[in-house]
């Protein structure tokens, strides 16, 4: 929601980050897989996109970090809202109004969230991120 101050979208848990399209990933058994060569939001770190399906159990929200890319479930243990990376720091933060904060590691940094975030291994596969659910 372009132009929406920061606190409004804080109440109603709008985040940043964007959804991928849909024919840009699979999903066989538990893996996902993304096709990286099509997917500039990751070409960069600090750049991330969620994934979102009925198929899925759970949101993921994939993150560039440097060389390494990072999945989680998208999903924040406090207020069950999505997450989005900080600007310039390896962070995750929740879209609501409480902030929870969490590192790369998905472990909580502040907030009222109870416990870490749920992380899935992931690894590259040529052009594939194949994400272990």
């Amino acid at each position: 929601m372009p132009g929406m101050p920061g606190f409004v979208k804080a109440i109603l848990g709008r985040c940043e980050t964007q959804q991928l399209a849909r024919n840009l990933w699979s999903i066989e058994d538990t893996t996902l897989k993304v096709k990286l060569d099509e997917v500039p939001q990751l070409s960069q770190s600090g750049g991330a996109v969620y994934l979102d399906s009925q198929e899925l159990k759970a949101s993921v929200l994939l993150v560039r970090n440097g060389d390494r890319y990072l999945a989680f479930a998208n999903k924040c243990p406090h207020a069950g809202r999505k997450l989005d990376p900080v600007p310039e720091k390896p962070l995750l933060r929740c879209c609501s109004l409480s902030h929870s904060t969490f590192d790369y590691e998905g472990r909580k940094i502040g907030g009222p969230a109870k416990g870490p975030l749920t992380q899935h291994s992931v690894e590259v596969a040529g052009n594939e991120l194949l994400v272990r659910l």
